[in-house]
């Protein structure tokens, strides 16, 4: 029972943190939001992106979990979105590693860790809030 309480802890910390609902799989918490990006183009063009954010929590009944994020940014994002990242406060655990690739015309920014969820989550929203959303 303790560990049910634990993981409905952490799944509403997270998800406050995230601005996000949690769903409970198998393999742990999951964690899924949409960004809408707007951009204008012209005085008469507006172009808006819903941009994917994916982060997942497996062993989310311990204090350290593997933790992973999967966030699609613009071109124009990246470079903020990873100088916010490493500029934190929050600091990288040992245990970090980030991959990023080209998809659909996006980048996908792979963020993977083993901390405790709720310092994960913050790292990652306050990052995200550099980007203005």
């Amino acid at each position: 029972m303790l560990e049910m309480n634990s993981l409905v802890a952490i799944a509403k910390k997270v998800g406050d943190l995230l601005e996000a609902e949690a769903e409970l799989r198998p393999e742990g918490l999951v964690f899924k939001k949409k960004r809408i990006v707007k951009e204008r183009k012209s005085s008469h063009v507006h172009v808006c992106w819903s941009l994917d954010l994916t982060v997942r929590v497996q062993s989310a009944g311990c204090e350290i979990a593997a933790n992973e994020a999967e966030v699609f940014l613009l071109p124009e994002e990246l470079p903020l979105f990873t100088a916010s990242l490493i500029g934190n406060p929050i600091l990288m655990p040992t245990n970090f590693s980030q991959k990023i690739s080209l998809e659909r015309g996006m980048y996908c920014v792979r963020l993977l860790s083993q901390e405790a969820p709720e310092i994960f989550a913050a790292r990652l929203s306050e990052t995200l809030c550099t980007l203005g959303q």
